[in-house]
């Protein structure tokens, strides 16, 4: 599996210590869809071998040391290839895959409880893949380019803590608005929100109406429409992304 959190902007082999490196498009683009809070996975459709992944695409599919998924998303990475998690889901994962190479979308639905997770998995073209895509010998001994197809993990939560404190710093929340504002993106009341802080409801409220003033929101479930469409951002920028 490519590993897309290599540097971006390794200097090339050979070239002179003074000559700044121009970052390739792959460069560019490894670097762009690590920095999308949606997991993104290419994979051959025909064996579920990982082509690429960017930063939340392996985390979706890591386990922690005690063998549990480190996101119940029904997926796991064995031996560079994608499987579902549980033998019982197998069987969804293999036809969604395979509906693909007639170049049909589907969404999984796999992990456990009230709400499962879902993958949307979308076919690539192999004219959009280029030479990288690894090829299938057929029995005439002719290689054809394998199907690929592209698992897109649903975001985790609504509103990222890292998004949220961004919005409230370029509206001029204060330091408390801003929890605030993070407390009712995550579905609490005002009543929730005062007893969790210990400060009267009036004191929630009239912080409230602030917000609604700074962002331009008429009424709370605005104020949280403006935050749930703002852009995927990663959670954390990558060691090799400038600050």
């Amino acid at each position: 599996m490519s590993d897309l959190s290599s540097p971006a902007f390794a200097p090339r082999h050979g070239a002179p210590e003074s000559t700044p490196a121009i970052p390739s498009e792959l460069d560019l683009l490894r670097a762009t869809i690590n920095q999308v809070d949606y997991g993104l996975v290419a994979l051959d459709a025909d064996t579920g071998t990982v082509l690429f992944a960017n930063a939340a695409g392996r985390a979706a599919l890591q386990a922690d040391p005690s063998g549990a998924p480190h996101c119940d998303t029904g997926l796991r990475l064995a031996h560079d290839r994608v499987i579902a998690s549980r033998p019982s889901q197998a069987a969804q994962l293999t036809s969604v895959l395979q509906r693909t190479k007639s170049g049909l979308r589907g969404l999984l639905c796999l992990g456990q409880g009230p709400q499962p997770f879902t993958v949307a998995v979308v076919p690539l073209p192999a004219a959009a893949s280029g030479n990288s895509v690894p090829t299938a010998v057929g029995a005439d001994g002719v290689a054809t380019p394998a199907h690929t197809a592209l698992l897109v993990f649903a975001k985790q939560r609504l509103c990222d803590d890292s998004t949220v404190t961004l919005f409230a710093r370029e509206r001029g929340l204060t330091s408390a608005e801003g929890q605030v504002l993070a407390q009712v993106c995550k579905g609490l009341r005002p009543t929730q929100i005062a007893n969790r802080h210990g400060v009267q409801i009036s004191t929630v409220r009239t912080q409230l109406r602030s917000i609604r003033l700074k962002t331009c929101s008429d009424t709370i479930r605005d104020l949280v429409h403006q935050v749930s469409v703002l852009p995927p951002m990663a959670r954390q920028l990558s060691s090799q992304s400038a600050p």
